[in-house]
C-alpha cells in the first residue's frame, strides 16, 4: 500500500470505513490519524495530516515475539492474527516499532489492520482505500512489477518507514519534504 499523506485532508473516513468493516466499538481504530502534525522550524513549518497503520512487515518483530504463532504472514503476504492461538501476552504490541497494534476490548486480543483480509482476495480494495475521497491510498500487488503500486513506488522513489530496522514493511508513505 502507498499512503500519500500530502493528499490527506484528515477527514478520518479511512478510519471510520475500517472500523465499520471490522465492526469495531466506538473509539477503537486500526488506523491512527494524527491531525495537523507540524514539523520544521519557523518560518519553514510544514503542517500535514498523517495516517499510519500496520505495515505488514516481512520480518515483523510482532510475529517473531509471539510465543504461539498467533501473528503470522498469510499466503498473500498479509500479516494476520489468529485470535484462537493468542494468549493475550501483549508482546506483539510492545514489539511493533510502528505502534500499530491495539488491545481490542471487542476481541480481547491485540489487533491491527489486516488489509481487509478476505475482502482483497475477492478482488475488493481495503475499506480505507475505497473510502478515501482524495485517492491518497493505493493498494496492489508489490510482486507485480507492472502494477500501479509498483510503478508508483519506482517512479516516486518511495521508501517505507524506518527501513534501517530491517522489518521490510509493505506500506510506503509519501510525506511533505
Amino acid at each position: 500500500m502507498i499512503i500519500d499523506n500530502t493528499k490527506c485532508i484528515g477527514c478520518g473516513l479511512c478510519q471510520e470505513a475500517c472500523a465499520t468493516r471490522h465492526e469495531l466499538p466506538e473509539g477503537e481504530y486500526f488506523i491512527k490519524l494524527y491531525k495537523e502534525y507540524e514539523r520544521g522550524m519557523y518560518p519553514n513549518i510544514v503542517v500535514e495530516n498523517i495516517t499510519t497503520q500496520c505495515n505488514h512487515c516481512e520480518n515483523a518483530p510482532c510475529a517473531r515475539i509471539c510465543p504461539t504463532g498467533a501473528t503470522y504472514l498469510n499466503d498473500q503476504g498479509i500479516m494476520v492474527m489468529n485470535a484462537k492461538k493468542c494468549i493475550g501476552c501483549k508482546g506483539c504490541i510492545t514489539a511493533c516499532p510502528y505502534n500499530a497494534r491495539i488491545w481490542s476490548e471487542k476481541f480481547g486480543t491485540p489487533e491491527k489492520c489486516n488489509f481487509c483480509d478476505g475482502f482483497v482476495q475477492a478482488g475488493k480494495d481495503p475499506a480505507c482505500v475505497k473510502a478515501c475521497p482524495r485517492d491518497a491510498r493505493i493498494f496492489g500487488d508489490l510482486n507485480d512489477v507492472n502494477s500501479k503500486i509498483s510503478k508508483t513506488i519506482i517512479e516516486r522513489r518511495l521508501e517505507p518507514l524506518k527501513p534501517e530496522l530491517g522489518t521490510k514493511p509493505k506500506i510506503y508513505y509519501v510525506r511533505h519534504k
